[in-house]
């Protein structure tokens, strides 16, 4: 009744009903800056914050990094090294096992974070890349930015209501700092907590703590990662050969997220001591990077991803054997993060099944990267971006399709076991119009 009467005025009064219309909104855009205001400079100082920390620790990282390769005798203290890792999470009476399951339960209000998360995952991170363990950067960089972001909201005194907020400015201002991918960073805040849903009331800080920590990390002298690619001309055959590739990626992400939920559950069971664990993890690190005579399977894994996509170079057990070593280091105990690892099997994976398809090595390497980032994350907005972002819109197109691909075929499997998905995969119209509100228990 009361939109008929309404529709009746704005006939009759057509003027009228547009000035109080844009009376309206204008109203709405005011109020709406008045409160974003705030949202505004929390997260320009949690990315200012974050920045800087981020910067401090891919440095570091740097310098752990020179350690391992440099020298002939760190490898042979991983052990010593995994010991004083658990010591350190038991005496802060941090859970060892969650890593970034925690934040992303925190993103959603479920999950309190400790204030020595961000000094102890700091410290454990380097102690695990320094003396030869096989980990990517990014886990440190979500749980530092995360806790970093707590610490300022509890010391700006604001609500519980905030910590959602709060988190994700963290986890965008960490991606960030340590990627360089600004626009990928803002989005995976917003899409990695329940997949489907993205709480776009916080994008503005977001964004906001993603530029901030992006440019303090640069200042720093922290290399964003970027290649350029040779663009061809797409055709059908293209997009056929790179949905092959996308199905194939969304297969492998399975195998990638079962291995690393397999490895830590069977090395959980077989030595319940967290200390024995990690002190077997870590020796079997060490042994299979003895038998295999070369040490390019550890750390993160950055060189094997430069050789594929800027030489068009893997050999065909690179993406198995990182995998292996990667799923072995976090198992144990080890920290670090499981997508920089991902990267690199994706993207020797792909330069070695591209060709094959008929695709360039180096672009397929690239789509490898990028679609298995997406089966095993289900973010596919990100990976789309991360694509686009990373590769200067080479070829879009191909990307698009290879994501769709593996994002479809990956199923319900994933790294984050806490990740939520809010509606079906599926394209029925049963499944696209119920929710499914389904939340993994982790592959096995």
């Amino acid at each position: 009744m009361e939109e008929q009467k309404r529709a009746r005025h704005t006939r009759r009064h057509p003027v009228r009903a547009f000035f109080r219309g844009m009376y309206t909104e204008v109203a709405f855009s005011g109020e709406s800056l008045r409160i974003n205001g705030r949202g505004l400079l929390f997260g320009l100082v949690v990315g200012l914050l974050v920045g800087v920390w981020g910067g401090l620790f891919a440095r570091l990282l740097g310098a752990a990094n020179h350690l391992r390769e440099g020298t002939g005798w760190a490898m042979f203290l991983l052990p010593l090294a995994g010991l004083l890792v658990v010591w350190m999470y038991r005496r802060g009476g941090i859970k060892t096992a969650g890593g970034t399951d925690l934040i992303i339960q925190a993103a959603r209000g479920e999950q309190p974070v400790s204030r020595l998360l961000a000094p102890v995952i700091f410290a454990a991170t380097l102690l695990t890349h320094g003396f030869g363990g096989s980990a990517g950067r990014e886990g440190a960089a979500l749980q530092l930015g995360g806790s970093l972001a707590e610490l300022v909201r509890k010391g700006g005194k604001l609500g519980a209501e905030f910590q959602d907020l709060a988190i994700m400015c963290g986890m965008s201002a960490g991606f960030s700092a340590v990627f360089g991918s600004q626009i990928t960073a803002a989005l995976f805040a917003l899409e990695i907590s329940c997949v489907g849903i993205l709480p776009l009331g916080g994008l503005f800080p977001c964004v906001v703590s993603s530029l901030a920590a992006g440019t303090v990390a640069r200042a720093m002298g922290v290399r964003a990662m970027r290649f350029y690619l040779s663009a061809s001309t797409p055709d059908v055959l293209f997009y056929g050969q790179v949905l092959v590739l996308g199905i194939a990626c969304g297969l492998l992400s399975i195998l990638v997220c079962y291995t690393f939920s397999g490895v830590r559950a069977g090395l959980a069971r077989l030595f319940p001591n967290p200390y024995l664990r990690v002190v077997v993890g870590s020796a079997g690190v060490m042994v299979l990077t003895l038998i295999l005579g070369t040490k390019a399977y550890l750390g993160t894994g950055e060189a094997l991803i430069a050789q594929a996509i800027d030489q068009g170079r893997a050999a065909p057990q690179d993406c198995l054997l990182k995998l292996l070593l990667t799923a072995l280091t976090l198992g144990a105990g080890l920290k670090g993060g499981e997508i920089v690892p991902c990267f690199a099997i994706g993207a020797s994976f792909g330069c070695v099944v591209g060709p094959l398809l008929g695709l360039p090595a180096p672009y397929a390497a690239a789509v490898g990267m990028v679609a298995l980032f997406c089966g095993v994350t289900n973010c596919p907005l990100t990976a789309l971006m991360l694509g686009f972002e990373v590769f200067f819109f080479c070829n879009p197109g191909g990307f698009l399709m290879a994501v769709a691909a593996s994002f479809l075929v990956s199923g319900y499997s994933g790294l984050y076991a806490k990740q939520k998905f809010a509606f079906s995969k599926t394209a029925s119209p049963e499944g696209l119009a119920h929710e499914a509100r389904r939340e993994r228990t982790g592959p096995l």
